[in-house]
């Protein structure tokens, strides 16, 4: 773990510094740890955000075939009844 090194103050309300101080407690963990924790949580759900959301504007910018609409809907059909007879059309 890197070395703790940065101070941050927060100012909270009564009812959320106990319920912090409770759900802290439950765990067996100092309020700090569940801090630190709930940032660590906090920045990897954001990164998981901002590459989703990369990846879906990569794929939307490609140029690729696609077939309309009824080609599609005969190719689903086909191997839908391929899959369920066994047999090639």
């Amino acid at each position: 773990m890197s070395a703790l090194t940065q101070k941050v103050q927060i100012l909270l309300t009564d009812e959320q510094h106990q319920a912090l101080l409770g759900l802290a407690k439950a765990r067996g963990r100092p309020l700090s740890v569940l801090v630190r924790e709930t940032v660590v949580e906090q920045l990897v759900a954001e990164a998981r955000r901002v590459a989703k959301q990369r990846a879906f504007e990569e794929m939307t910018a490609m140029d690729l075939p696609v077939a309309d609409w009824p080609e599609i809907e005969e190719q689903i059909e086909r191997t839908h009844i391929y899959s369920k007879c066994g047999s090639a059309f």
